[in-house]
């Protein structure tokens, strides 16, 4: 099994995801994430609800939801000659989800 997204806290203590290959492997709670390995990184922005956290919302959305989101915004950055933000992947791979 490989772990391709990691649930965690940055500096402010506010949860994030983070994607990446091996991000996960041998790794305990607490341990620090080698910076290297981070590809994607994944925050709420303080407009989002307070009450929402990047695990209640992403508890239900499989991996191949955002591998899926992940590849049509790659698509739309490459068609359109521009830099999509990412968090735009969340809101897009809870609405491939909800398909």
């Amino acid at each position: 099994m490989k772990i391709f997204k990691v649930i965690t806290l940055d500096q402010n203590n506010q949860e994030i995801i983070l994607m990446g290959r091996g991000l996960g492997f041998k790794q305990q709670p607490g341990n620090n994430i080698d910076e290297n390995l981070i590809e994607k990184r994944f925050s709420l922005s303080s407009s989002d609800n307070e009450e929402s956290s990047v695990s209640q919302l992403l508890s239900n959305i499989s991996l191949e939801d955002i591998r899926v989101a992940t590849q049509i915004l790659n698509y739309a950055e490459d068609i359109f000659n521009t830099k999509v933000s990412d968090s735009k992947v969340i809101a897009l791979s809870d609405h491939i989800h909800k398909l």
